[in-house]
C-alpha cells in the first residue's frame, strides 16, 4: 500500500492533520470492526484501515520514505526507534479494535439518574435534562501527548540521559523522563490540551412516557454532541410524596382526614388527585371510595388503573364546651322534629314509650 492509497482507504487528503487522522481512523473501525459489522468484507475492510493508519503514522512520525518499504535494503537499516514506532501504531490498531465494541467506541452512553414527582411519573412529563460526558481523548488516545517526528531535546534522541553518581566523579545513565526513552520529542496533545480527556456538554429535551416507576430505565438515542454521538441511560427514582402512596400492586392510595358531622351528613369534601383537586361526596356508611381511572398505569403508556380514597372521620372534642353545646342544641331540634313526624322510627317511639310509662304509672298506683 503506497502513500496516496493509505489516504483514500481513510478518506483523508495528505493535508489532513493528526487530529483528522486519529478521528478518520477510528470512525472507520467502529464502523467496519467485524464485531458491530455484518458484512462478509468487513474483516478485510478492517485490516486494509489498519494497514493504511500504520503506514501514515510511520510515514509521520519520522520513518523515511513509506512508499519504499519494499527495498530490503531500506528495511535492514531501520533504526529502533522506527521499529518502536511501528510496534506503537499496530498496538494502537489493535486497541481501537477492542475499543470498537466498548464505551470509548464513538457512540457513547451516559448512564444518570433521574429523579421525578409521583404525579410525573403517574402522568408522564419532559424534561430537559444538561451535563457533559467525560471520555478519552481519542487523538491521543488518552495519554495526553504526540510524537513528534524530531529528536527528543533532552536526550538528543539517544533515548538516555547522564546521571552523576558518587559525588560527581562517575556518571550513569537513565532513561530520558522527556521522551520515556524512545529518544523521540513530545508535545502536548492540542485536542485535550494535554488532558488526556475530553469534556462534552450536552443538552437533551426527553420525554418521560406516563407509568414511569421506581427503578425503570428510559434509553435516549443517540446525538451527535461535537465529536460523539451521545445517548442517554435514565435511571428513574421517585420523590416520595405527602399524600399518595403507589402500592406494590400499581394501585394508587391516600388517607384523608374529614369532618366527622360532615362524613356523617354526606357533604362533598375536596380531595387530592395527580390531576388536581377534586370534589367527592362523602357516604357515611363509607370509608373507602374508588375513583375509577385515576390512578397509576400498570404499565408505562398503559390505561390509568383506579384510585382508592380512604376517609378518616374526624370529630370535635366531646369535652370542649361549644361543642356540647352545639351537639344539646341539635340533639333538641332533631328529637322535635323526629317527634312531630309520624313516618320517623324516633317519633314512633316516643309516642310508644310515653304511652306505656303512663300506663305502667297507672299500675303502679293502683
Amino acid at each position: 500500500m503506497d502513500t496516496q492509497e493509505a489516504y483514500a482507504e481513510l478518506g483523508l487528503d495528505p493535508s489532513a492533520s493528526d487530529a483528522q487522522l486519529k478521528a478518520s481512523w477510528r470512525r472507520l473501525v467502529a464502523t467496519w470492526h467485524p464485531d458491530r459489522n455484518a458484512a462478509t468484507d468487513a474483516g478485510r475492510r478492517m485490516q486494509s484501515i489498519n494497514k493504511a493508519y500504520q503506514h501514515i503514522r510511520q510515514l509521520r512520525d519520522g520513518d523515511g520514505d513509506a512508499d519504499s518499504e519494499s527495498d530490503s535494503d531500506s528495511a535492514a537499516s531501520t533504526s529502533a526507534s522506527s521499529d518502536e514506532s511501528k510496534a506503537q501504531a499496530k498496538a494502537e490498531a489493535a486497541q481501537a479494535e477492542t475499543e470498537a465494541t466498548d464505551t470509548d467506541a464513538p457512540g457513547k452512553t451516559h448512564v444518570r439518574k433521574v429523579r421525578l414527582s409521583l404525579e410525573d411519573a403517574i402522568l408522564g412529563c419532559t424534561r430537559t435534562l444538561r451535563g457533559h460526558f467525560t471520555h478519552r481523548c481519542g487523538t491521543c488516545v488518552g495519554k495526553g501527548q504526540r510524537v513528534l517526528a524530531q529528536a527528543c531535546s533532552n536526550c538528543h534522541g539517544s533515548g538516555a540521559v547522564h546521571k552523576p553518581a558518587l559525588f560527581g566523579w562517575l556518571w550513569n545513565q537513565e532513561a530520558c523522563a522527556d521522551c520515556g526513552g524512545d529518544g523521540r520529542q513530545r508535545a502536548a496533545c492540542d485536542a485535550c490540551e494535554g488532558k488526556g480527556e475530553k469534556s462534552v456538554a450536552y443538552r437533551r429535551r426527553v420525554r418521560f412516557p406516563a407509568g414511569m416507576r421506581e427503578g425503570h430505565v428510559l434509553s435516549v438515542p443517540s446525538t451527535q454532541h461535537g465529536e460523539l454521538e451521545i445517548g442517554l441511560e435514565l435511571q428513574v427514582e421517585i420523590e416520595p410524596h405527602p399524600f399518595f402512596v403507589l402500592d406494590a400492586e400499581g394501585v394508587l392510595r391516600a388517607e384523608v382526614p374529614v369532618n366527622g358531622y360532615a362524613w356523617m351528613a354526606g357533604r362533598w369534601v375536596d380531595v387530592p388527585t395527580p390531576d388536581g383537586m377534586q370534589q367527592m361526596r362523602l357516604n357515611r356508611d363509607a370509608l373507602v371510595y374508588r375513583l375509577a381511572g385515576q390512578g397509576a398505569p400498570a404499565k408505562p403508556r398503559g390505561p390509568r388503573g383506579d384510585y382508592l380514597v380512604k376517609v378518616l372521620p374526624v370529630f370535635p372534642d366531646p369535652d370542649d364546651a361549644a361543642t356540647v353545646a352545639a351537639l344539646d342544641k341539635l340533639i333538641e331540634t332533631s328529637s322535635r322534629a323526629a317527634v312531630a313526624d309520624d313516618s320517623l322510627p324516633l317519633g314512633e317511639w316516643q309516642r310508644q314509650l310515653k304511652r306505656w310509662n303512663a300506663s305502667h304509672k297507672e299500675r303502679g298506683a293502683a
